[in-house]
């Protein structure tokens, strides 16, 4: 089947790798980024290796810019059939929760959580109507309650949320046959990683294009790192 798959944060890093390889699978990847002008490199190499794909603008801290998006999409594509909430910040990794700032935790929040939940909110209809939807929620183990520890609070506290934004949503959306899952991509070599980071973009790449190709009876409601469920 092929999929027309939407990416946030797809400029650059994992988001970017992860659309350009599925569009060497031959579906078609919606690239957005906060300024146009970032995806002009991506378009070169679509073009050149004639991969199926457009590229839109949105800023995802930013409501109208989501609700623009979607009308915009709408112009070209009268379904979707991948969302894959990937933009993501950490900004507090020698933080304390006990004296976090609250402007940065309302960043975080408002990055990780609450504008991922806006995408869904705005494109379930385009994904409802697809015959095998899917939503990603781009995760992490430092929101794992199993092992929540010290350190990195707004970036754990808002992993933990969208965990469970993903099993109440998988719930809701169980009726439309839309499998939603949250993936943790592993500790990746990228901007957010840094060098230091034990996989390349590379090795990542793979579980997040499972993720995003799901059969009819894929798993819903689940947390996944390199297609093997993990903890809650």
């Amino acid at each position: 089947m092929k999929r027309i798959i939407l990416i946030t944060g797809s400029n650059r890093g994992l988001g970017k790798a992860t659309g350009l390889k599925l569009c060497e699978h031959g579906h078609e990847v919606i690239f957005t980024s906060r300024n146009l002008n970032n995806l002009k490199a991506i378009e070169q190499e679509v073009q050149a290796k004639k991969y199926n794909a457009s590229f839109f603008e949105l800023d995802v801290c930013n409501l109208d810019s989501i609700i623009n998006l979607k009308k915009e999409i709408q112009k070209k594509y009268d379904h979707i059939d991948t969302l894959i909430n990937n933009a993501g910040i950490l900004n507090d990794r020698n933080d304390s929760i006990l004296n976090l700032d609250h402007q940065l935790l309302h960043q975080t929040m408002n990055t990780n959580l609450f504008n991922p939940l806006y995408m869904i909110q705005q494109f379930q209809d385009l994904i409802k109507k697809s015959s095998n939807g899917v939503i990603v929620n781009i995760s992490s183990v430092l929101g794992q309650l199993e092992s929540m520890a010290t350190g990195m609070p707004s970036y754990r506290i808002s992993k933990c949320a969208i965990n469970a934004v993903t099993k109440v949503v998988s719930e809701e959306l169980r009726d439309f046959n839309i499998k939603v899952n949250s993936i943790h991509p592993g500790w990746v070599q990228t901007d957010m990683g840094g060098s230091e980071a034990s996989l390349t973009i590379d090795e990542a790449v793979p579980g997040l294009v499972w993720a995003a190709t799901l059969d009819q009876d894929g798993p819903t409601g689940k947390f996944f790192f390199n297609q093997k469920e993990i903890p809650w």
